[in-house]
C-alpha cells in the first residue's frame, strides 16, 4: 500500500472503531436482574446490583415465572415506594408487561423496583439501581 492509501485505511478503521464503541453507549447495556436465578423470591436478590456500574440508558431485564398469574411481576416505583414496599405509587408507563421478560430502561439517578405483590417485596424482592 502506498502512504495515502494506508492513511485512508487507518482513518476508516478508526471511524469504524469509534462507531462500534459508541453503539454500547447509545443503546445501553442489558443486565439480567438476579443473574441465572432471575427475578425471584430469594434472600440475595436485594444485593444483586452491588458492584455494578449502571449508566442512564442501560436496560434491566426481569425474567420471572408467569405460571399462576403475574405474582412476581416487577414495578418501578419512587424511593418512598421502594422503602415502604408500596406498588401503588407507580406510573402507568412503569407497569410490567406480564411476559416474564419485562424490560426497564434506567434513568439517571435512583431507579427502584419492587414486586407487584407487597408481601414479596417485604421479603426482599426488590432492588435499587443507581445510574450515572
Amino acid at each position: 500500500m502506498n502512504g495515502k492509501t494506508c492513511k485512508s485505511f487507518l482513518g476508516f478503521s478508526l471511524i469504524i472503531c469509534l462507531f462500534v464503541a459508541g453503539i454500547d453507549y447509545v443503546q445501553g447495556r442489558y443486565y439480567f436482574v438476579g443473574g441465572r436465578q432471575g427475578w425471584d423470591l430469594y434472600p440475595e436478590l436485594i444485593k444483586w446490583p452491588q458492584g455494578k456500574l449502571f449508566k442512564a440508558g442501560d436496560v434491566l431485564v426481569f425474567n420471572y415465572a408467569t405460571e399462576g398469574g403475574n405474582l412476581f411481576s416487577p414495578v418501578k416505583v419512587d424511593k418512598a415506594g421502594y422503602e415502604k414496599c408500596d406498588p401503588s405509587v407507580l406510573k402507568m408507563s412503569d407497569r410490567f408487561n406480564g411476559t416474564g421478560h419485562d424490560r426497564f430502561r434506567l434513568t439517571k439517578g435512583g431507579n427502584y423496583f419492587i414486586s407487584a405483590v407487597q408481601d414479596y417485596c417485604g421479603y426482599g424482592m426488590k432492588i435499587a439501581a443507581y445510574a450515572f
